[in-house]
């Protein structure tokens, strides 16, 4: 909760980086709604492929930044030597994470019901979204500390991300798609984002001390 609480008074105090992902993911959402008016009368179909392709770039954007603060302070080190456990620092960071990008997420989702014409915010895609949300940002939030003393940091997250989320993100679709009254079945594919979602949480908690060993 120290790290949680530390974050966030952090992630406000200095929010371009959070600002400039919402900026961009609001953006793309208005050009997507625009193409759409020109090749299509029912976007339902489409929006999970838009929604989670938004979603994910929006996560790497901001993400990607989870350990770089520390990094570049300093103050890294002394986190690891604090009297806690490394997998207590790794929670705290996902829990900030998760906080500010489904915030983002949910203003993305009352945008897209107004670009649209769609209702979005039902109970179903937002647990859906929830569930995504928690596995993709636990996965995220491991490998940012593998790039977090890499020049190429920016780089590296989305090389190291990008192939270990299309399960994810396959699901993310298909789940969302059943939760817009589409006929794909979302039971399924609800229970394979579970599954990835405990499997980058408890994954993540048990190698993080591992892949900050010097």
């Amino acid at each position: 909760m120290a790290v949680l609480r530390k974050d966030l008074q952090l992630a406000w105090r200095d929010r371009s980086g959070w600002l400039s992902a919402f900026a961009f993911a609001a953006v793309s959402l208005l050009v997507y709604s625009f193409a759409f008016d020109l090749v299509a009368t029912d976007v339902r179909p489409l929006l999970p492929g838009v929604l989670w392709t938004t979603f994910l770039f929006v996560g790497i954007f901001a993400n990607g930044q989870s350990f770089q603060r520390e990094s570049d302070a300093g103050t890294f080190d002394a986190m690891l030597v604090a009297p806690v456990s490394p997998a207590t620092i790794y929670l705290g960071k996902v829990l900030t994470n998760l906080v500010s990008l489904f915030l983002i997420e949910l203003a993305l989702l009352v945008l897209a019901t107004m670009l649209f014409d769609t209702a979005l915010l039902t109970a179903e895609l937002v647990l859906v979204v929830a569930i995504g949300t928690t596995g993709y940002v636990s996965l995220t939030t491991l490998l940012s500390t593998l790039g977090s003393r890499a020049r190429a940091r920016a780089v590296l997250l989305p090389v190291l991300a990008l192939p270990l989320l299309v399960p994810l993100l396959i699901a993310g679709v298909r789940a969302s798609g059943g939760a817009l009254g589409e006929p794909v079945g979302s039971a399924p594919w609800l229970l394979l984002l579970v599954v990835f979602a405990m499997w980058s949480t408890v994954g993540g908690a048990l190698l993080f001390p591992l892949a900050v060993e010097r």
